[in-house]
């Protein structure tokens, strides 16, 4: 039981990533629309890693 709630305390809820990450993709279409697509899917890929990665670190330390 202790094992599984501490997994469960290391990762946001997944909906936490989705509702941020979709929505900062939103965001970041209105400025690239007319780039070229492999630019806007590198940008994306970049964006989406770092939200992951921003989000994971917040909620770990809101955690402490």
């Amino acid at each position: 039981m202790n094992a599984s709630r501490q997994r469960d305390e290391r990762w946001a809820p997944w909906w936490v990533y989705a509702v941020i990450i979709v929505g900062a993709n939103f965001g970041k279409q209105y400025f690239v629309q007319d780039w070229p697509v492999i630019v806007n899917a590198a940008i994306t890929l970049v964006l989406a890693g770092v939200l992951f990665l921003g989000i994971t670190a917040v909620y770990r330390k809101v955690l402490r």
